[in-house]
């Protein structure tokens, strides 16, 4: 399938779907350089009251390209909620909310990929993805220092479902089926993770710059590759 062609993806669905997905898509892109723009200019209100909506349209346009697998536009939506309570994530409690939000969002993402795999995901698997989680959380809770003991213990356990998608999308781009769009979902994560890094140096180093314009600019790219990869490789 030609990366640049969406005409294949709409042969079952037909061209009503097809005009949603990129009436959605075109909105999403508008919507997300205008965001930038207000990120850019250091104008909080207008940054904030368009931040929710990039994911939102990104979802709807997801949901018209894939109709047959809801948890990636469902997964895209509850990554917009996250978005809403991260707006003010130096508060505690919407902080660790939307951390979890997150990832629940990540964890839809990477059931989604283990179906994608020749094989079947063995149960003992998301056991030790459990544990792992869970041992990062207390990583983090036994060396905080002074730290918020909450944020302390949710950051590393948070980190953990971007890493769990990069090894997911590895896994599978290694066992040959879906290579070419799950390289758009292993680089969208990479990218991901360096926004995150960028949210962590500004709020724990030092303040950046138009700092929100960098972190919005890489999460943006990081979740339209994920989210078009993932849909591209379910109907590939």
């Amino acid at each position: 399938m030609n990366i640049l062609s969406f005409a294949s993806p709409f042969a079952k669905t037909g061209s009503g779907f097809e005009t949603g997905f990129w009436i959605f898509i075109s909105l999403f892109a508008a919507v997300s350089v205008v965001h930038l723009v207000f990120c850019f200019l250091m104008i909080p209100f207008w940054r904030k009251l368009t931040k929710p909506f990039c994911l939102v349209l990104l979802g709807a346009a997801m949901a018209f390209l894939v109709p047959d697998y809801p948890m990636v536009y469902i997964s895209c939506w509850i990554s917009a909620v996250g978005d809403v309570l991260l707006i003010n994530n130096k508060v505690p409690k919407y902080f660790l909310t939307g951390a979890a939000v997150f990832a629940v969002a990540h964890t839809l993402n990477a059931v989604n990929q283990t179906t994608l795999l020749s094989y079947s995901f063995p149960w003992y698997g998301w056991l030790i993805l459990a544990i792992v989680v869970i041992g990062a959380g207390a990583v983090g809770y036994f060396t905080r220092g002074k730290s918020d003991v909450a944020i302390a213990t949710v950051s590393p356990a948070y980190a953990c479902f971007h890493f769990i998608n990069i090894a997911l999308a590895i896994m599978v781009i290694a066992d040959g089926k879906f290579v070419g769009y799950e390289l758009m979902i292993l680089l969208g994560y990479l990218i991901y993770v360096v926004s995150d890094l960028i949210v962590n140096y500004v709020t724990n180093k030092r303040d950046i710059n138009r700092r929100d314009f960098y972190i919005m600019l890489t999460y943006l790219c990081g979740q339209t590759l994920i989210y078009l990869g993932l849909a591209l490789t379910l109907i590939g």
